[in-house]
């Protein structure tokens, strides 16, 4: 096969899945950086020429006996990011194996793959709908690309693969692509273990809530100053101070903080609250004043939204609230995603326009090993379950060690326990008040510190915080959304090729189906299963759940 048309071939391969790249290589340059040597079995073998010194991408002897190295030491296939694409030898063998559902090929140097694709025949392995193929992106660019192309859920395990022979002479372009996957990793990381673990229970709870959030008509007004009240041990050393300051501000009460309050005769303006998880309506049993507004997570358990006569519902990030969002009734939105309820409540906050937020009982820590001020439902949990031989203290201990990465900490009264959840908590905090136009004040305390901008100049943008109209009755939008759920296409390609082929309504319904999905998968924790079987198990569960309600 002549030169020129191993070069045709192989591009016009690329341009199956990938024709801006293969537009791009048509008009770039050969690398005069890359010769060519045969190995001992006979295979062509790149060379790369870095400041003088040769680095031969593959085994000089056998690179198909190294590349089934490569693919044996991935155990669980899934979503394989790859650094390096030299000649494919080790691509080949993991894309002969059916627990692969992806591979992410990231390169540098379009020349240098032009090179490649110009003597070797790459063909069979870049018209694979599996292979995606970044060259010469940058770390943040990769790191944008991520998110919205791996699915955990969908795709399953995550691993990589590093073609030493090519990363070493580029270490310091290689180890900030590196850097930046690992960081988006442990982000990516934190939500799927968040829908494991809460990914249908979001699904069910949303869909249960829809006639009262179809019912609601309540509206928040805006608010300059705003008193936030989070339940960390320090809320008791701050009361004083919390009445002083509600005179002139308007107080918002997180969901656990709410009990405290009420037995020290403070009641708060409003009420938020976050947790699906059916636990947290032990923050009422100590009683609701139902005049008091209620804001809601439409995927709260339903059970709340009887609480309150003004209970307002919003939507955040769970990709079937957004559906909600967009194809029904718009609600408004509070940010969620530093994962606990105070976060909520500054957000709720510099929607209601507040210039200045006042925030009490925000420890991000376990100041002298209590883990929540006294009033909060806790107590009286931990002491209905107390026994004989599990005392009200052991569960108090066992609560705060059920962290396994705890320290401890010296301060000028005493001590304090920290966790890696709670600095995580206080570092998406101090990240989001960067985003605010709002001063964030952290009224003193036993608790870690957070660090927030001085901000001068405060949005004029005010609007009133409420929903806005519904297209049509809860059941003629759930009948309809079921409607699209069956008509969705059984996935037969592998994922990434699937999900690129999608209408983008066809994608918007699977989306909805994800947090589900991996609370779904967790069950096949050490089962193989393909991604287009979770996919239908979830569909066909949904379908359920919604049958349930419409019936």
């Amino acid at each position: 096969m002549f030169k020129e048309s191993i070069l045709e071939r192989n591009l016009l391969s690329l341009a199956l899945h990938n024709k801006e790249l293969a537009m791009e290589l048509t008009y770039t340059a050969a690398s005069d950086l890359v010769t060519f040597r045969t190995s001992k079995t006979g295979h062509n073998i790149p060379v790369i020429n870095n400041n003088g010194r040769e680095y031969a991408l593959h085994s000089v002897f056998d690179p198909l006996k190294e590349g089934r190295r490569y693919s044996d030491s991935v155990v669980s296939g899934g979503y394989i990011v790859v650094f390096g694409i030299g000649a494919g030898y080790h691509l080949k063998p993991l894309l002969n194996r059916d627990d692969v559902n992806s591979l992410l090929v990231i390169d540098r140097d379009a020349g240098i793959l032009k090179s490649i694709l110009s003597e070797i025949d790459l063909s069979d392995i870049l018209s694979d709908p599996r292979v995606i193929i970044l060259i010469d992106k940058t770390a943040k660019e990769i790191s944008d690309f991520l998110p919205s192309n791996y699915l955990p859920a969908v795709f399953g395990d995550f691993n990589t693969i590093n073609l030493r022979s090519r990363t070493d002479p580029e270490k310091e372009y290689f180890n900030s692509i590196f850097n930046s996957i690992r960081d988006i990793l442990n982000t990516l990381s934190d939500d799927y273990t968040v829908q494991t673990w809460f990914g249908k229970r979001w699904f069910i709870n949303s869909i249960a809530n829809l006639e009262p959030a179809g019912e609601s008509v309540s509206v928040l007004a805006p608010r300059k100053t705003i008193c936030i009240a989070a339940a960390g041990p320090s809320l008791e050393i701050q009361l004083e101070e919390l009445v002083q300051k509600r005179k002139s501000s308007f107080l918002i009460s997180t969901d656990t903080a709410l009990s405290s309050l009420l037995k020290n005769s403070i009641v708060p303006d409003l009420v938020i609250s976050i947790d699906c998880q059916q636990i947290s309506y032990h923050h009422f049993m100590a009683g609701y004043p139902e005049h008091i507004p209620l804001v809601l997570d439409l995927a709260s358990p339903p059970v709340l939204s009887r609480l309150s006569k003004k209970t307002i519902f919003f939507t955040s990030g769970h990709p079937f609230s957004k559906y909600i969002n967009r194809n029904w009734r718009k609600f408004p939105y509070v940010d969620t995603s530093g994962g606990n309820v105070t976060h909520a409540a500054i957000s709720l906050s510099e929607s209601l326009g507040a210039h200045t937020i006042y925030i009490f009982g925000a420890d991000f820590s376990y100041p002298e090993g209590k883990s929540y001020a006294r009033g909060t439902y806790i107590y009286p949990y931990f002491t209905s379950k107390a026994t004989r031989i599990n005392s009200v203290e052991n569960s108090f201990f066992s609560f705060l060690y059920r962290n396994d990465n705890i320290t401890m900490q010296k301060t000028d009264y005493g001590f304090r326990y920290q966790t890696r959840p709670m600095l995580s908590y206080k570092e998406r905090l101090e990240r989001f008040s960067e985003t605010l136009s709002a001063n964030i004040i952290q009224v003193d305390g036993l608790g870690e510190k957070i660090n927030t901008p001085v901000n001068t100049q405060h949005s004029s943008e005010v609007s009133l915080f409420a929903a806005g109209n519904s297209r049509t009755d809860w059941r003629n939008f759930l009948r309809s959304y079921k409607d699209r759920l069956i008509n969705l296409n059984v996935p037969d390609t592998p994922p990434s090729n699937y999900f690129s082929m999608l209408e983008f309504t066809d994608k918007d319904i699977w989306t909805t189906l994800f947090p589900a999905a991996a609370a779904l998968r967790k069950k096949y924790k050490d089962v193989e299963i393909k991604s287009s079987d979770i996919l239908m198990e979830t569909r066909g569960w949904a379908l359920g759940i919604i049958n349930r309600y419409l019936s």
